[in-house]
């Protein structure tokens, strides 16, 4: 069982709530027009149940953007859309009129740098204001069956990890309102965090309250 404190959400919750203002600031600077992010929501839940818990809350088919990252703790940080709602993301920022039964080579692109914009913002920002450092691999274009995708990611990390990673390991998964005109597009970022990362994390964020 994942336990936060009152204290610790609300400072999580406010770390994420400035990160996502910074991921709309450089999203709106590469569409030029204004782009909203509502402020996040989010629920801590544990790994085994996470795929089976955004299903619920998304679609059968979506597409992401994972990327993983390095440094004073490591992890993954995914966003991903219900794939119906990526396609109306990629006419929305392109203001093109993209065909929503297929996504092209140059709408995958597209989306990649979306979501490369997006997780680099909040990963460098609540990192900074934790005082701490990572270091972000490149990202990659990933779309599919929900569940089978994320349950297969999960297991990946299993696979890769030097420590051996838990069932009850955390899974923090923000659900983010994307606002691009008249277009509200509901994405989710979710971040994969073992045991040890988590520790680190909450060490950070217990230090931020004490200032």
């Amino acid at each position: 069982m994942i336990n936060l404190s009152d204290d610790e959400r609300d400072a999580i919750k406010e770390l994420f709530n400035i990160s996502v203002g910074n991921a709309a600031n450089s999203l709106s600077n590469m569409v030029e027009d204004r782009v909203q992010l509502s402020v996040p929501n989010f629920v801590l839940i544990e790994r085994e149940q996470a795929a089976t818990y955004i299903q619920e809350h998304s679609s059968n088919r979506i597409s992401a953007i994972l990327q993983s990252f390095k440094g004073t703790f490591d992890g993954t940080a995914v966003l991903f859309f219900p794939e119906e709602k990526s396609l109306e993301l990629v006419r929305a920022l392109l203001q093109e009129d993209v065909p929503l039964d297929s996504l092209t080579d140059l709408e995958q692109d597209s989306m990649v740098e979306v979501g490369n914009i997006i997780l680099n913002a909040i990963l460098v920002s609540f990192t900074e204001m934790l005082d701490m450092d990572v270091r972000s691999n490149l990202p990659q274009f990933l779309s599919g069956n929900c569940y089978h995708l994320l349950d297969k990611l999960f297991s990946n990390q299993e696979k890769g990890s030097e420590s051996e990673i838990k069932a009850d390991d955390p899974v923090m998964i923000l659900f983010v309102d994307f606002i691009t005109g008249e277009n509200a597009i509901k994405g989710y970022v979710v971040l994969w965090l073992d045991g040890i990362a988590l520790a680190t994390f909450r060490h950070g964020v217990k230090k931020l309250l004490e200032q």
